[in-house]
This record gives C-alpha cells, structure tokens and sequence, in this order.
C-alpha cells in the first residue's frame, strides 16, 4: 500500500501531461500530492522535508541558470545567421543529410553534453538539425535522443555519486556503465533516423548507424578502460566525430571550408566547451580555498552566459537587437524554469520522506526478478529530477542494498540505475519543455502568429516509447548477467 502511495504522485503528473493540462499544472500537482501523502501516511516531519528542500536549493538555481543561458545562447546564435551558416557546413561536410543526423545526434549533442552536462546538448543540437532540414517537431524529438553519454555529462558527476552512494569502484562503474549503454546509443540513433526519414531511410542507412554507434561505443569504453570516467564521454564523442568527418572527407570530393568563417561562426560554442574543461582543470590544481570560487567558474550556467556576450561581437549582431532576444529569452524561461524547480521539488519530497525508499524496496520484493526492474526505479529517478546525480541521490543506495539482498553482483546493478536514470532524462518534462522551445525559435514558430506550436506531448511520447523500449532491452540483459 506505501508502494501504490508513493507511485500516486507521479501518477498524477503524468496523467494531467498526457491530458494536455500543461507540464506546469501536471509538477504542481504532483508536488502537492506528494506534500500531503508524506504528511499523513509515511509521515515525514516537516523540518526534515524543509531541510531537504533548502540543501537542493543551490542546486535548482544553478539549473535554472543554466536553462536561461542556454536559450540566450540558441536565440542569439539563430538570429546571428551562425546557426544556419553551421548547419550548411555540417549537411556539406557529410555529403548527405542522414549522415549529418547521425553526426549531429551520436556525436555533437554527445559532445556538448559531455561537456556541460544538464541538457544543454540540445541547445547545441537542435537547430542544427533544422538547419539540416528537420521540421520543428522532429528536430526536437531527434535531439532529445541525442542526449545518451549522459552518465558522463558534466564530466560525471552524477556517476561518481552514485558510485560513492553504492560503495562501488567510480572507473568500474564508467566502465560497466559504458558497457550497458551500446544498446542506448543503438536504440536511440536508430530511432533518431526513423523519426527523421522514416522507416525506408533508416533501413537503407544502417550500415552508416551502425558504423556510428559502434565507434561511439568503442570511443566511451576504450576512454573509460585507459584514461578513466570524468573525459570518457568528451573524449569518445570527439574520436567518433574525429572518424565520422574523415570518412566523409575521403568518401569523395566536397566543398572547400574557410577554416577562419567555420571558427568565427562556432567561436561561442568553443568558448563554452574550452571555459569550461578549464575550470575543471583548475579546480584540481588550486588550493581548497579557493574551491567556492572556482564552483561558480565551473558552472554551465557562467560559461553559457560568457559565451551569449561574445554574440554581438562575433558574429556582428546589433547590440539593440541582442537585447531584444535576451528579453524574449527570459519570457520564454519562466515556465521551463519553473516546470524543473517544481520536479525537483517533488523528488526531494519522495526521498526525504522514504517515498522513494518504499518504491524501491516494493520491487526488490520480486526477488530474483529485481535486476530487471532496477533501470526501470532509476530511470523514475532520471524522469522526476532530470538529473542522473538526482536519481542517484534518490535510489542508488537501496538498489545497492537490494542488489545484495537479492544475491547480484552490486557493481553490475548499479550500472543498470545509472544508464537507466540517464536514459530517462530525455523524457524529463523541463527537457521536453526546453527542446520544443528551440525548436520553435529554430523554425520560427514561437512568433509566427500564422503557424501552428509545437505540442509538448508530441515531443513527449515519441521519446518515452523509445526509452521504454530501450529500457526493456536493458531488464532482459540484467537477467543475462545474473550469476
């Protein structure tokens, strides 16, 4: 009964989603529902929840932060001409459009969110893919599937914690992790090319996905097993974009680039990437008491801001007219915003009210049958925070405990919460919310009174279907590797 308790929350946002009530009504909801079950039937004292909410607090601005200088940077970078200029070079230097999606989706969104972690792979991935000739709709739903070196996002936070949670080795996990997720990478870019060209296309290019995704793999892993977890997913998106160009460069003759355009037009984005790897190389070197500084110069949200400010300068955009989208920018942020503080809100209530500790140990009742279901407990963590550092703050504890109750290997278990938390941060609502917003700036939906927006849901379930699919074929390997 705590189990079906604890699940009704969700239940709830979910249902008003797929109703069509709106992502900010269904996390309402879901929040306030939550608060009163933690009340009356678990019940959680009300300062341990208060407390809870202030030590997420930091974390929900830095996220929102990080939201707002993302759309800046996307609204900036369109209305520069930069996005549709790169777009060209990507479409030009991959000689057909399924290869520049596949570059686009298994190597530069990889890249970007490798880097900076939190989603804003698709800030860079998004209008690309519409300058590639992706309709809105597509775009973000074929960016979002992008999003699968997630337990390396940030440069792996997430998959330290859980590895310091769970008491297992942090480069054994990144391994085991890098392990499971070859079907992520293949599920997900075979579904990006459906979704893009339909179902003829896709079969006629899997020799070019295949290839894509085996590098990819390859790439992740072989970073993991040699130079450890933190660059994996920077260093194996690179070797795979690295290879995917060559091969397209020695697969007969193409335009000629003007190397000096191609770095001007990209400058804020390496701006971005090369702020901060430097940060995070600094921060090892310095003194601890110079640490809090070194936080806020770590952050995505400081570098994405930087790297907004350089826009007019750049790629000559008129200051009055940068303004103008910066204003625009913040409009559009404050439901996005909003929709993430609100789930992170309600994760914090299920975990420090046990809520999350009774959906957990209601499926290691199953037994011999728990690895299976353990992707599916993280990735309810990766869907209600939108963070795999969240859901292993949530349940990469118990499923440990669970893991040892049920007699599987812990390290094994543990990898499946994590590639399953991440996994699941594709459908996280804010996400959602975020891709169909660039979009519709990519495509000029959001201003066009003439043209119809894109629906939330219509991103939304196309994306789930591909993670529940992907997550099944994750419950029948941990059956395999059982003992």
């Amino acid at each position: 009964m705590s189990a079906v308790l604890a699940a009704l929350p969700i239940v709830i946002a979910l249902a008003l989603l797929l109703l069509q009530a709106g992502p900010v009504r269904g996390a309402l909801a879901g929040v306030v529902s939550a608060f009163a079950i933690a009340m009356l039937a678990f019940p959680a004292p009300l300062p341990r929840l208060l407390a809870a909410q202030i030590d997420m607090a930091p974390v929900a601005l830095e996220v929102a932060l990080i939201l707002l200088g993302g759309l800046i940077l996307s609204n900036l970078m369109s209305a520069s001409g930069a996005q549709e200029r790169l777009g060209h070079w990507v479409i030009a230097a991959c000689r057909n459009q399924i290869r520049a999606v596949l570059l686009v989706v298994l190597g530069v969104i990889p890249f970007a969110e490798s880097v900076t972690g939190f989603g804003i792979g698709v800030v860079v991935g998004i209008p690309l893919l519409v300058q590639i000739g992706l309709s809105g709709r597509r775009a973000a739903v074929v960016g979002l599937l992008g999003l699968v070196t997630v337990p390396w996002g940030a440069l792996a936070p997430g998959t330290l914690v859980a590895s310091r949670l769970a008491g297992v080795d942090f480069q054994g996990l990144g391994v085991a992790s890098a392990w499971l997720s070859g079907p992520v990478f293949l599920v997900a870019g075979a579904g990006a090319v459906i979704v893009a060209f339909g179902w003829r296309m896709a079969l006629r290019s899997a020799p070019d996905l295949f290839f894509a995704v085996i590098l990819l793999w390859l790439g992740v892993w072989g970073s993991n097993t040699l130079i450890g977890t933190p660059l994996a997913g920077v260093l194996g998106s690179l070797f795979t974009i690295a290879i995917l160009l060559l091969r397209a460069r020695f697969s007969g003759p193409g335009q000629r680039t003007n190397k000096g355009r191609l770095l001007q037009e990209s400058a804020p984005y390496l701006i971005l990437v090369a702020g901060l790897l430097a940060a995070k190389a600094l921060s090892l070197v310095v003194s601890p008491a110079f640490l809090p500084a070194l936080e806020i110069l770590g952050s995505p949200a400081t570098w994405l801001f930087l790297a907004s400010a350089t826009i007019p300068m750049v790629q000559k955009l008129p200051a009055n007219r940068a303004r103008t989208l910066t204003t625009a920018s913040a409009k559009q942020w404050h439901p996005i915003a909003l929709t993430t503080v609100l789930f992170l809100i309600l994760g914090v209530i299920l975990a420090a009210s046990g809520m999350s500790e009774a959906l957990a140990n209601a499926g290691a009742r199953a037994g011999y049958l728990y690895p299976a279901i353990a992707p599916w407990i993280g990735a309810l963590g990766g869907f209600l925070t939108g963070s795999n550092t969240g859901a292993s703050a949530m349940f990469a504890a118990s499923q440990a405990q669970a893991a040892q109750v049920v007699g599987y290997p812990v390290p094994t278990l543990v990898a499946l919460h994590n590639v399953g938390a991440s996994l699941a941060m594709m459908a996280a609502i804010p996400k959602v919310m975020m891709s169909t917003r660039l979009a519709e700036d990519a495509t000029g939906q959001a201003t066009d009174p003439v043209r119809q927006r894109i629906s939330t849901s219509a991103v939304f379930v196309p994306v789930a279907v591909i993670n529940v699919a992907i997550l099944a074929i994750l419950s029948v390997l941990a059956l395999l590797l059982a003992p």
